[in-house]
């Protein structure tokens, strides 16, 4: 019985020792994580090290390992489960550090601030590590007092349709909101490939469809050539939705931006932008203004005044952008400046920023500027919590009213790494912008019409942009500040051109206008309204307004020498007939003499006045009482 007994207890003794046995592929994966940090792989190496967690979970090398990876791949708050196990034996002031950023990023800015110190001392002050300290705790006392006065927002994470385990960020949308395209680094990115520098799958441009008020389509590859092997990253649209500005970084530059137009429903090959957007050095992000006629970029080149800085270009009258204007110390500081976003009301720029006054990392800021000069005329404010974080917040942009924003940001309860996020603002005054949409069409069968609408400011007769309608589908979105008169000319080959009016002051805040333009053909007894002709009160004496409209009629009459017009003058029902009609036949014979005096042939020109005998709407309001006053061009002949 004793030596049964014996033999009962060696069997269960060395089964408890064989299930301590710690499989062999624990140690090849410890030793496959080392290699990979020796060599600062750290993304290469953390999947060894999980793997390898899985089967001791006492090991406190093991748990270092971890955390020193989590840190080094920027994902801090992953590393918290395992910094206990990583303090029971590893006795190197590095985790005081990492205590420190874990209750940074926490918000815990008080214990942040005394395990900073804390490690601090550890350091010789002649280390740069040294004074990195004293940024942090900086960053810990704005964390302190943003977070005692929280702006009043609404922030959603944009769900699963958009945001994957894998970093998901650089949202832009389009000024109706109705498209966003964005950036990720997915496992079906385009050539399967990761970059050998992070270790991570290369980026690839994402599109979704808005198909509710507060619900996007699943997202997609942009697919149609955009997507390469290498990285491809989306940084602005258009307002129109008509160019999209891409990031490239082919391996042979250290990344460049290039402008991809859209032809009906694909994409155009991107081309590179000019030179003095684009440098040897990393030109990474970009925004285009409303009136496309600026670009804000970032680029670390020469010259600059520290890591990445915004940069802005002005488009010149022969269609290429002009010298580079580095913004200055207002808003660039000796840290990274990046992701600009000028609002559509024409003077609000947003950026992130790791040197001024943030709570850590990248912060986002705004300021107003110049459009013309560059010239920063407020001093940047930081947007506020809970918009900012301590960790980076960046790749802001706004809808164009103002109440909506979207935004990249690694917070709590995402799908891993950054997500992209909604924010929603209430009882707030709608930024000071017009919206103008719609479809433009022919009139005889509504097909769709692919047109070009230039937009001139009537006080200083400037073009202030030309955006494209959308060749497929007719759809076209011009988004403009208020506070202007604006004269809207639509053109397209083979038709009259259509003129609209849009005139709303600043305290009108923002204003949607949804219009179907319907152009007509070149054909006898067609008829178009001059919508920007202007007279003197009661007079026949044109307006300088007028000018740009009157040089498009020209134009036509130019263009097509057998064209043969009537100009006809219409008022509305107040005042004497007889007084209204001479009025009308007056102004009408105007538009013939202005015409006459750029060269066209009178035989070709007939005028009339109507009075108040054809109105187009009741004479009931002063709204209607305007469109009865007009200038209307018919065609007789054009033979």
């Amino acid at each position: 019985m004793k030596k049964y007994l014996i033999i009962a207890l060696l069997s269960v003794f060395i089964g408890n020792l064989s299930a301590q046995v710690i499989p062999d592929n624990y140690d090849k994966n410890i030793k496959k994580g080392k290699e990979h940090v020796s060599l600062e792989e750290y993304r290469q190496a953390l999947p060894y090290f999980l793997e390898a967690w899985k089967v001791d979970t006492t090991d406190y090398k093991l748990a270092f390992n971890i955390v020193t990876c989590y840190f080094n791949i920027k994902n801090e708050l992953a590393a918290f489960p395992y910094m206990d196990n990583a303090k029971v034996g590893i006795k190197d002031p590095i985790m005081l550090f990492y205590y420190a950023r874990i209750f940074h990023l926490q918000h815990k800015f008080e214990l942040a601030i005394t395990l900073y110190i804390e490690y601090q001392q550890t350091l010789d002050p002649a280390e740069p590590e040294y004074f990195e300290m004293h940024q942090y705790i900086a960053n810990c006392k704005t964390g302190m007092t943003l977070i005692k006065n929280p702006v009043k927002v609404k922030i959603t994470n944009l769900g699963p349709k958009i945001n994957s385990v894998y970093p998901d960020y650089a949202p832009v949308i389009s000024a109706d909101e109705t498209e966003l395209f964005f950036t990720s680094r997915r496992p079906n990115t385009t050539g399967g490939g990761k970059d050998l520098e992070d270790g991570m799958y290369f980026e690839d441009i994402y599109h979704s469809e808005k198909i509710k008020s507060d619900e996007w389509s699943q997202a997609t590859d942009i697919g149609n050539g955009i997507n390469t092997d290498s990285h491809d990253a989306c940084v602005a649209l258009a307002p129109d939705g008509m160019e999209l500005i891409l990031y490239r970084h082919s391996g042979t530059d250290g990344g460049d931006l290039y402008s991809s137009k859209q032809k009906g429903e694909t994409w155009e090959k991107p081309k590179r932008l000019g030179s003095t957007i684009n440098t040897p050095y990393w030109e990474p992000s970009a925004s285009i203004s409303a009136d496309e006629q600026s670009i804000f970029f970032t680029s670390n080149r020469k010259g600059g005044i520290g890591g990445t800085d915004i940069y802005m270009v002005r488009r010149k009258d022969n269609g290429d952008y002009g010298s580079a204007i580095l913004l200055g110390p207002t808003i660039n500081t000796t840290k990274d400046e990046d992701a600009p976003f000028i609002h559509a009301d024409g003077k609000t720029l947003y950026f992130s920023s790791k040197g001024l006054k943030s709570m850590g990392g990248y912060d986002i800021f705004y300021c107003t500027i110049d459009l013309e000069t560059g010239e920063v005329l407020t001093p940047p404010q930081n947007i506020g919590y809970p918009i900012n974080t301590a960790d980076d917040d960046v790749f802001f942009v706004w809808s164009a009213d103002g109440t909506r924003a979207y935004f990249s940001s690694i917070r709590e309860g995402g799908y891993g790494d950054k997500d992209i996020y909604m924010l929603e603002r209430d009882a707030v005054k709608k930024a000071p912008t017009v919206l103008f949409k719609g479809q433009i069409v022919a009139c005889e069968d509504k097909h769709p019409v692919t047109a070009t609408i230039f937009v001139t400011d009537l006080s200083t007769q400037k073009i202030v942009g030309v955006f494209n309608s959308n060749s497929f589908t007719g759809k076209y979105t011009v988004s403009l500040p208020a506070g202007k008169n604006y004269g809207i000319s639509v053109e397209a080959s083979g038709y009259l051109f259509e003129s609209k009016n849009i005139n709303f002051p600043l305290d009108n805040g923002y204003i949607e206008l949804v219009d179907t333009i319907c152009m007509n053909k070149l054909k006898i007894n067609t008829s178009i309204i001059l919508r920007n002709v202007f007279f003197d009160v009661d007079k026949a004496t044109l307006r300088p307004e007028s000018v740009q409209e009157l040089d498009k009629l020209f134009d036509i009459m130019r263009n097509n020498p057998n064209l043969k017009i009537e100009l006809s003058g219409h008022t509305d029902s107040d005042g004497n007939d007889d007084h209204n009609m001479t009025l009308s036949d007056n102004r009408a014979k105007a538009v013939v003499d202005y015409l006459i005096n750029k060269s066209i042939n009178p035989k070709r020109l007939t005028w009339k006045g109507y009075g108040e005998t054809k109105p187009v709407e009741l004479n009931d309001t002063p709204e209607h009482k305007q469109m009865n006053r007009r200038t209307e061009v018919k065609i007789l002949s054009n033979e």
